[in-house]
């Protein structure tokens, strides 16, 4: 698969990082809300859980839910590789990334991210807990990583590989993170009013996001197969 980067995959693959991304956290909301009986409360990085539904048996399923839900995304988009649909091929490399696994796979080091919150809840303060946590996240992101990394036919493929690895994480740390959170939400509570526990800031990037991947999702599919035909284009015939 020869990866091209066209304007509208510049467009679409953002819009479609930071739909991952703050579908993550919806998918710590709703289930969330469907223990406890009501809804908590969400920003782009960060979600609680109603008050007082920390103490209810089976509340931290609303935390096992985030990663699953990515991690489901990830291996969805390594079934896509696997397809002989060329466009499908490209979607699912581009669904492996857009769900940023250098978070959860460096982040889990340090004793973060939900993983290693649903270890110490579960076992405590256990050393073997911590790692086995670390092996099962990695062994989640290793293997479509490794098909992603296998699909690349640029030259230059661990170049390539390394910045679809970590520059989506960073578009969203400094976009979701400093720029919609902390500048907008939380700084100058720009459409911060909530419905069922949610922004409405958050809603209409929600949607935006949506609307511009669904626009120009083309960029992701079918710009390597436009990138062969003006190949053949300018082939000569052979004599």
């Amino acid at each position: 698969m020869h990866l091209q980067l066209p304007w509208r995959h510049l467009v679409a693959f953002p819009a479609l990082t930071v739909l991952c991304g703050t579908s993550h956290e919806f998918a710590h909301h709703f289930p969330g809300a469907a223990i406890c009986g009501e809804f908590g409360v969400k920003a782009f990085n960060s979600f609680d859980l109603a008050p007082g539904c920390h103490v209810r048996p089976g509340s931290f399923w609303a935390t096992v839910a985030r990663p699953l839900f990515t991690f489901g995304l990830m291996w969805w988009g390594l079934f896509m590789l696997r397809n002989t649909d060329q466009r499908r091929r490209r979607l699912g490399f581009a669904l492996i990334f857009a769900n940023f696994p250098i978070n959860r796979m460096a982040f889990v080091l340090f004793g973060w991210n939900d993983e290693q919150w649903v270890a110490r809840h579960l076992f405590g303060s256990s050393q073997i807990a911590f790692w086995v946590t670390i092996f099962l996240v990695w062994i989640a992101c290793v293997p479509p990583l490794i098909a992603a990394y296998r699909a690349i036919e640029n030259r230059w493929r661990p170049l390539w590989f390394a910045g679809f690895f970590i520059l989506p994480f960073a578009y969203v740390l400094v976009f979701a993170g400093a720029f919609l959170e902390n500048y907008l939400l939380l700084g100058h509570h720009f459409l911060a009013t909530r419905v069922i526990g949610v922004p409405y800031l958050i809603i209409v990037v929600e949607i935006l996001s949506m609307a511009i991947y669904y626009a120009f999702r083309d960029g992701i599919t079918e710009s390597s197969s436009r990138a062969t035909l003006g190949r053949a284009e300018v082939t000569p015939a052979p004599a």
